[in-house]
């Protein structure tokens, strides 16, 4: 791992037992490809799932719009980390507890802080990491990226124009079964006792 200098946490980390999610716009299904793939390997290894919400460097104001929740304006400081416990309810993180993670997190976050918030959750060893997230694109070489699009959507978030170019897998859930293959190409293995995801 390697930090650049300045005065945020910034670092270039390998993580071969990641699988990060991205996705090129909203409602592309992020938490249902996350779901999904947590619920196929859950019997085979202890999975910590993360997601990441930035929020505006400005004003703590959410991507989604001003009409949000008010969850992104509520937290102080750089950023806020909260543990999901309950795995009942329609949240994206319930969703995930009761896929089978041993552990969710939420991270919302300052755009330039994404990194040192991921960075400071304790995660327990021999874990795997499902992650949604964009902005750690910068920050982590996941052992295998999927981005999430659909075809036909304008609006592409901006920092997934690069990711449509390097992502292992795009997912375009506008395709049928395109989950499902994307998942059938995805393999988690156990090599020199770590733990690696790469494709079949």
């Amino acid at each position: 791992m390697s930090y650049s200098a300045g005065a945020k946490k910034v670092a270039t980390m390998k993580m071969p037992h990641m699988l990060l999610v991205c996705s090129t716009a909203r409602n592309t299904g992020k938490t249902f490809f996350s779901v999904s793939f947590i619920e196929r390997w859950k019997s085979s290894v202890d999975i910590v799932a993360i997601k990441v919400t930035t929020v505006s460097d400005s004003e703590k104001v959410c991507h989604h719009g001003a009409d949000g929740c008010g969850a992104c304006s509520s937290f102080k400081g750089n950023y806020e980390i909260i543990e999901e416990t309950e795995s009942f309810g329609k949240k994206d993180t319930n969703m995930l507890l009761a896929a089978g993670a041993k552990k969710v997190y939420w991270i919302k976050t300052m755009k330039d802080y994404a990194f040192e918030a991921f960075d400071s959750i304790d995660i327990p060893a021999g874990s795997f990491i499902v992650c949604e997230s964009n902005a750690l694109s910068k920050h982590v070489i996941p052992g295998a990226l999927v981005l999430m699009h659909k075809t036909g959507v304008e609006d592409i978030k901006s920092s997934a124009e690069a990711l449509l170019k390097n992502a292992d897998f795009v997912c375009d859930i506008a395709k049928p079964h395109s989950v499902d293959n994307v998942l059938g190409k995805l393999n988690i293995s156990h090599k020199n006792g770590q733990i690696r995801i790469g494709s079949l």
